[in-house]
């Protein structure tokens, strides 16, 4: 079911998905997925990250699910 490897926990996606429509595990669940969001939009930013674009990007997409 979960595997940890190299320091890191795998989690298979049906997993994922079955605590994503969970009501307990949703808040969890979306709050990890946003972490990776803003990680990689400051990787691909370089120095200047401006959090209002970050946040309507991601509120668009909370929205078009």
């Amino acid at each position: 079911m979960l595997e940890i490897k190299d320091n890191n926990v795998q989690i298979p996606i049906e997993l994922w998905d079955e605590l994503k429509h969970d009501l307990y595990f949703n808040e969890l669940v979306e709050a990890l997925e946003d972490k990776k969001d803003l990680l990689e939009a400051r990787k691909d930013a370089g120095e200047f990250f401006d959090f209002r674009e970050y946040d309507n990007q991601r509120m668009k997409r909370i929205t078009d699910v």
